[in-house]
């Protein structure tokens, strides 16, 4: 049996956060004969609580035969505490790792953070592992797209060696977005670069999806629905004024998430008087494929940066992909899933006019039309985005290591 770590602060056991990226993937990963351990932190980012009590300094609980060993980790609401936690973490695996039992074979290093590559390049050379190195966000790309800083910067200079380091010791480099194997021009082989996306488990989805709905939406209305977080990142401003635009329609908008703008966009609404906008509470991650159904047209609004020049991974699209509904994307990137899967429209991002024009070239689509887009999305979702799928890739990688 090959023992495997998984390092990433944001790894989280089930039913603490709506990513279980990881979770899904280990599940696979078991059905072939491996053993897993993941190493995470205890502050839940995307929920902003704390899986261990005040006192604990770990804990190690199992799940479907998947070792968790869960690391105290500061609370965060800023970006200084945050990069600060994310050196914390480091630093906690480096102390606490000696406590596991099986040593590893291979190091599955996944980087929310440049610092989860490099804890996971010591420990391969530690215990002699291979290593993988999983890619989520392109650091420090991300700090200049978000104008946090210039190439200049010393910081930049600083994780720009740290990633080049990481791309160069890595056995291979998986990426989350689909134009991953362009990183190849950073004198990268190609033969080293692969891409696993996000995924979605069918059997759960499934099963989920002829649940009762948490909120149920009117018929008399053409329904469009967003879920997730509505924050900076999120490029909602647009949609609340296209629904202000598309107010003498039946078109309403349904916004299901938290986030730190929600209650500037519901006084913009209110003061606006824009009626045919709603806002609901988050639902668990559970909850959202009966939802889903509700709707008549899914969407996905995606701000203009450079740091989607490799693709986009979010993990609402491929639930979106599986729930037979049409799907409306804003965004710019060459790499798109929608496209390729002929179950909806690409339209221009942070663009009112362009977005008003796909929501209604949507709408009047015949019933028949709009049902063959939703099972373009579904039956391209099971062929390529099934968590099966990705764990036999992921399978087939490992075990050539």
């Amino acid at each position: 049996m090959k023992n495997i770590w998984i390092i990433n602060q944001h790894a989280y056991p089930p039913g603490t956060s709506n990513w279980r990226r990881h979770y899904d993937l280990s599940k696979e990963l078991i059905k072939y004969g491996y053993n897993i351990n993941i190493i995470c932190g205890s502050f839940v980012h995307d929920k902003r609580t704390q899986i261990l009590k005040r006192n604990e300094k770990f804990r190690l609980e199992e799940y479907d035969g998947i070792k968790y060993h869960i690391l105290k980790g500061m609370s965060y609401s800023n970006s200084i505490i945050r990069i600060i936690s994310m050196i914390e973490f480091m630093l906690r695996v480096f102390f606490y790792e000696k406590n596991i039992q099986e040593k590893p074979e291979v190091i599955y290093s996944s980087c929310p953070h440049p610092f989860n590559g490099l804890t996971g390049l010591k420990l391969s050379k530690k215990y002699r592992a291979k290593f993988l190195l999983e890619i989520r966000d392109l650091w420090p790309e991300t700090w200049v797209a978000m104008g946090a800083m210039t190439e200049k910067n010393i910081i930049y200079k600083i994780f720009e060696y740290i990633e080049k380091l990481l791309y160069r010791k890595a056995d291979k480099i998986i990426g989350l977005m689909p134009g991953i194997e362009a990183i190849s021009q950073k004198n990268i082989s190609p033969n080293k670069i692969e891409w696993i996306s996000n995924g979605v488990d069918l059997e759960e989805f499934d099963k989920n999806y002829l649940k009762e709905p948490k909120y149920k939406f009117s018929k008399e209305k053409y329904n469009i629905l967003y879920t997730g977080s509505i924050g900076i990142a999120n490029a909602l401003e647009e949609l609340f004024e296209v629904a202000k635009e598309l107010e003498d329609t039946n078109i309403e908008f349904h916004f299901v998430g938290d986030g730190p703008l929600k209650e500037k966009y519901i006084k913009k609404c209110f003061n606006e008087k824009i009626n045919n906008v709603k806002f609901y509470s988050s639902v668990k991650k559970n909850e959202v494929p009966s939802l889903l159904k509700e709707a008549d047209l899914l969407i996905i609004p995606i701000k203009k940066s450079s740091l989607y020049k490799y693709g986009l991974s979010p993990n609402k699209l491929f639930e979106y992909l599986v729930s037979r509904k049409p799907i409306l994307i804003s965004t710019d990137t060459k790499y798109n899933i929608i496209d390729d899967a002929k179950c909806g429209i690409v339209v221009e991002p942070e663009n009112i006019m362009e977005i008003k024009k796909g929501i209604l070239k949507l709408k009047n689509l015949s019933k028949n039309e709009q049902r063959n887009l939703g099972f373009n999305g579904r039956k391209y979702g099971e062929e390529n985005f099934s968590i099966t799928k990705l764990g036999e890739k992921l399978y087939n990688i490992i075990k050539i290591l």
